[in-house]
């Protein structure tokens, strides 16, 4: 991994957390929020994105890992608490199980 590769994971690692649903809402607005499938580890696809690697990010798409939610979707989506990271001028999240 390069420096750099290191230097952005350890940032996202850094900034990672919880986010309310509530506090979503004005990057839902902006159409910048995608959802990372659970089974990914958020801060490998932040750092795929952050790093512009487009064949992941592409195969992401592809699989329908990352991806924006749909307006039907977020108006479903359950009261719970989800994990974020922000790269620029994206926020990539995961839902937890609500605590």
């Amino acid at each position: 991994m390069s420096d750099r590769a290191t230097s952005v994971r350890e940032n996202l690692e850094s900034m990672m957390g919880p986010v309310l649903q509530s506090d979503l809402q004005a990057h839902l607005a902006r159409d910048a929020v995608f959802l990372v499938a659970p089974h990914l580890s958020l801060v490998d696809v932040g750092v795929g994105v952050a790093m512009d690697d487009v064949d992941a990010v592409k195969r992401w798409i592809d699989a329908g890992e990352l991806r924006k939610p749909t307006r039907e979707e977020r108006d479903a989506w359950p009261a719970g608490v989800w994990i974020s990271i922000i790269v620029q001028p994206f926020v990539l999240v995961q839902l937890t199980e609500v605590q």
